[in-house]
């Protein structure tokens, strides 16, 4: 322990405040608190003697113990010689629990703290620190103790103390000849209870300051006490009713008569109170004691092994250690009778076979005191592998008999161990792990088809996803195809991790047979966003734009991109004032009749070439209702090639777009029509970029995902090779070496 600040104070001829005589502050150590103060005036009730006569005798002094702005301060004030109404005060501050009653008791006992300023120390800022007493000399508060153990102040004393301390009594006054005899009280308190618990307890031999008065004060022979706080003197003696502190107080007085000391750690009242009911209880038969009281008692560190030679007391020490695990270590660091032992024994067993709830917890009990019962463990894990109730800890212990049936069995024991599985789901955990394909199919099998499991949030089915995805993905593709179960599809969706969806989506469509379209419509459900909806179908784009039955040139155009320009406000409308450069002679009725003959006949529409490009100058809508009828066609397609073939170039986009927009269009025998054009890709593109927004949305593909999809021209070429890194060329050694 490091020193304590100190700081002496009186009159004397030259000061640190004055340059002459006077009461100042004398000599401080460097690091003396500034919250203190560092003069007379700012130290205030510190530095003066209470109100009250003092002489200048070795018996008249005032030795003081507070708390005084957050700090611990020990000070000894002794009437002056030299200049009476004064006194020579002697500080010593410290941290809260660096600096406590002990200290400032054993600084008084060996004369550190002075009581003159006879020359021996001169005004000085750098007054070294104070060191604390050595602990050996606290013996001299036991020694007071064992002097006064027969004293009936003691035990009241004891009392009052602990009811201040646990804000239950107000403070106490001695009432003594003399303050020695108030410091032999307080030596032999401080030796009977714990130094911890007495932390907080200030006191002085005075009467002490009204402002701030401590919890012990003492007054001086034929003077009065307050009748606001407890007093005692020599004469004081517990009371003897059932109140709690003057009956802990005889507790503790008849313990220390007893030989049995308090233990040190004890730092509050409410320990102290603790201990004292726990050595009550030691003395109770067990039988009478409940659960709390019972394991009070176990783990009390002074029990000895003959407390438990009663069986139904052994008995109940078991199931107790089975919830509290102070008891198990309590009862492991006993060496039990053979008898108790085989008490404990036995009843861990049974908790074994019987008890559900505590079964794991038995068996760690177990081996803490030293008993084998694996065999018991065993037994009953297969008994329950049975009855349907096994849980975590027991299919670790039957997996490895099921694992060898699994290996070595024939079909007939593989069916017991996949019959297992869906019955028991503590077994997966084990078997998910497996290199064996056929038993983690069966596992994933189990895990999506148990009513139990939410197939979404499934811890399995995520781990599965990362070690066998394959397999996941197989069974992905029997539930969209075989089954139909759109809602187990979208709950694997969900449960997919955001860095395997991707991955899990592209597996699936390895398989001939997936339904890609149930496929789409489960990812739009767990994927809002539109980046989100890419990143999940990238990889398995080009697989998946297959299905659509896209003529090649168009399919190899589209991408998907979360990206999309905004869509025109308005119906693109060709001629909106019905003026046209070529406005000719024909009707609707003889337009409509061209388009009909031409599946009959395809010459009529190069017969009728100028009578089809006056309708498309003056009204193209009209004429894109009349392609749209006639593309669910079987000769749809050729019909529409025509038209489009005898149309401008400059008109086809908004040709294109205005059959885009009719609802009962074919839109995949307007786009193998248009091919049938063959323009390049770039052609391509400029002629459906108007109307692809209409086309897409009239593929076989869900809503959200179709509006997605664009038209790339540059999506058709390879991609660019990158240059490969030449390698580094070593440095040459300029030394040669």
């Amino acid at each position: 322990m490091t020193g304590f600040p100190q700081l002496l104070c009186g009159w004397a001829l030259v000061n640190l405040e004055s340059s002459g005589a006077g009461v100042g502050v004398v000599a401080r150590s460097g690091n003396w608190p500034a919250a203190l103060g560092s003069t007379v005036r700012e130290l205030g009730s510190l530095v003066t003697l209470p109100d009250g006569e003092y002489s200048a005798t070795p018996e008249s002094f005032v030795l003081e113990f507070r708390i005084a702005r957050g700090l611990a301060v020990a000070g000894l004030k002794t009437p002056s010689e030299v200049r009476p109404g004064t006194c020579i005060t002697h500080l010593v501050a410290g941290e809260c629990g660096a600096l406590d009653g002990i200290t400032a008791l054993l600084m008084h006992e060996s004369g550190e703290l002075l009581t003159s300023l006879n020359g021996s120390v001169s005004p000085t800022e750098h007054w070294p620190l104070a060191d604390p007493a050595p602990e050996t000399d606290e013996e001299i508060f036991a020694a007071a103790t064992l002097a006064a153990l027969a004293d009936p102040w003691l035990p009241a004393l004891a009392g009052a103390v602990l009811a201040h301390l646990a804000g239950q009594g107000p403070g106490i006054t001695l009432h003594v000849a003399s303050a020695r005899d108030a410091v032999t009280m307080l030596q032999a308190l401080y030796g009977m209870i714990p130094r911890n618990a007495l932390q907080e307890l200030t006191f002085s031999t005075g009467p002490g300051q009204p402002s701030e008065p401590p919890s012990i004060v003492t007054v001086i022979g034929t003077d009065t006490p307050s009748p606001d706080r407890v007093t005692i003197n020599p004469d004081s003696s517990a009371d003897e009713s059932g109140d709690t502190y003057p009956s802990l107080g005889r507790t503790i007085v008849e313990h220390r008569r007893a030989g049995v000391v308090l233990p040190a750690e004890l730092a509050t009242v409410h320990d102290i109170r603790q201990w004292c009911y726990q050595q009550h209880l030691r003395t109770v038969d067990p039988a009478l004691l409940d659960d709390a009281q019972l394991v009070q008692v176990i783990t009390d560190p002074g029990l000895t092994p003959e407390w438990f030679d009663n069986t139904a007391v052994a008995r109940r020490a078991i199931h107790l250690a089975l919830d509290k695990t102070a008891v198990t270590t309590a009862l492991a660091h006993m060496d039990h009778l053979p008898s108790v032992r085989t008490a404990f024994e036995q009843t861990l067993i049974e908790c074994v076979m019987n008890d559900n709830r505590r079964r794991n917890r038995a068996t760690q009990v177990a081996h803490q005191l030293g008993f084998d019962i694996s065999a018991v463990v065993t037994a009953s894990a297969f008994q329950r592998l049975e009855n349907g109730t096994l849980t975590a800890s027991d299919a670790k212990t039957v997996w490895p008999q099921l694992q060898h049936d699994w290996t070595t069995g024939e079909a007939a024991d593989r069916s017991v161990v996949v019959e297992r599985l869906h019955q028991h789901r503590a077994l997966r955990e084990f078997t998910i792990g497996s290199r064996d394909r056929a038993l983690v199919y069966e596992t994933v099998r189990a895990e999506i088809n148990d009513p139990a499991v939410h197939t979404g949030s499934s811890q399995l089915l995520r781990s599965a996803m990362y070690s066998h995805l394959p397999i996941v993905a197989q069974l992905m593709v029997n539930a969209s195809c075989t089954s139909r179960d759109r809602y187990l599809l979208e709950q694997l969706m969900a449960c997919a991790p955001a860095d395997r969806l991707a991955p899990l989506i592209a597996e699936c469509m390895r398989y001939a047979g997936v339904d890609a379209f149930e496929l789409m419509k489960a990812v739009t459900i767990v994927r809002a966003e539109p980046a989100e909806l890419v990143e999940a179908l990238q990889p398995a784009w080009t697989s998946l734009r297959q299905t659509l039955g896209l003529p090649q040139a168009v399919e190899s155009l589209t991408v998907l991109t979360a990206e999309q320009p905004e869509p025109s406000r308005s119906r693109l409308r060709h001629n909106i004032f019905q003026r046209s450069r070529n406005r000719g002679h024909w009707t609707k009725t003889e337009v409509s009749g061209i388009i009909h003959a031409a599946a009959e006949d395809p010459l009529v529409i190069e017969e009728n070439f100028g009578i089809l490009r006056a309708a498309i100058d003056s009204d193209m809508e009209f004429v894109a209702v009349c392609m749209a009828g006639r593309s669910a066609a079987a000769e749809g397609e050729v019909v529409l090639h025509q038209i489009l073939g005898c149309t401008p170039r400059e008109q086809l986009p908004a040709l294109i777009t205005s059959c885009a927009q009719q609802r009962d269009l074919e839109p995949l025998t307007l786009l193998r029509a248009i091919c049938g054009l063959e323009p390049s890709p770039e052609a391509l593109v400029a002629m459906l970029s108007s109307g692809w927004p209409h086309l897409r949305t009239h593929l076989d593909l869900p809503r959200r995902i179709a509006n997605l999809v664009s038209l790339d021209p540059t999506a058709t070429h390879p991609p660019r090779l990158q240059p490969p890194d030449r390698p580094k060329k070593a440095r040459r050694n300029p030394f040669g070496r």
